[in-house]
């Protein structure tokens, strides 16, 4: 994304006499109009956050190795998530609005991590205060003007890795923009990738959905089918 600055204006007004002999300075329209579509675009992710308070959609996992993987997705944040598998793939992934649980339910086991320690919680996260997650926002990423990136990363931990989301303005309804997919980067720069479709935003969410079966026998939980 352009970097913007007004350093040019300063020096001009600053300038001798003689000065203003050299050929003049470039038009600074293009920078105004840029710094305005990203203030937008800023604008419209921080309004995205606060309104945005739930959604539930069939997504697409596209993994490092190729593979690839179906499902639905549940999400409410502040730091609430589950994607369950299709074709009987024996994981599960929960968070419930603390830590977030990846079940590997054919060997029995659960890892946990925070959820504050993962990318996620650029999507999780129940505030608009996007400095705090080392975000910054790309207009128009692979030249599609339709489209907005939110780039975020720890900068004190960049080895938990970075993730990118991308969402579609959608200028003619209420809600402007659409998440369509985020990638994740890990520390070895492996991406992977999660489309959704058919997404519903602020819908009404079991609580049941952030518990889960333990297959390790401890803290039985139900897995709502």
């Amino acid at each position: 994304m352009k970097v913007l600055s007004i350093i040019s204006l300063l020096v001009v007004a600053a300038l001798p006499a003689l000065a203003q002999e050299e050929p003049p300075l470039p038009p600074l329209e293009e920078e105004t109009i840029a710094e305005d579509t990203s203030l937008k675009a800023l604008g419209l992710v921080q309004t995205y956050m606060d309104t945005v308070q739930s959604l539930e959609a069939d997504f697409i996992q596209y993994a490092p190795d190729g593979g690839v993987a179906k499902g639905k997705l549940s999400l409410a944040r502040p730091g609430r998530v589950r994607f369950d598998y299709e074709d009987d793939i024996p994981f599960l992934v929960v968070a419930d609005g603390k830590t977030l649980n990846f079940i590997d339910y054919e060997i029995g086991q659960v890892t946990r991590w925070p959820v504050g320690d993962t990318p996620l919680r650029a999507l999780l996260g129940g505030s608009t205060d996007l400095a705090s997650i080392g975000a910054n926002i790309e207009v128009a990423p692979f030249d599609n003007p339709e489209l907005v990136a939110l780039h975020a990363v720890d900068v004190e931990r960049p080895e938990l890795g970075h993730i990118t989301v991308y969402f579609q303005q959608q200028p003619y309804v209420d809600q402007k923009l659409r998440l369509l997919r985020w990638d994740v980067t890990d520390a070895q720069g492996q991406i992977t990738s999660v489309e959704l479709l058919d997404s519903k935003i602020n819908v009404e969410l079991a609580e049941k959905l952030w518990e889960f079966d333990d297959p390790r026998g401890l803290a039985r939980r139900r897995r709502p089918r």
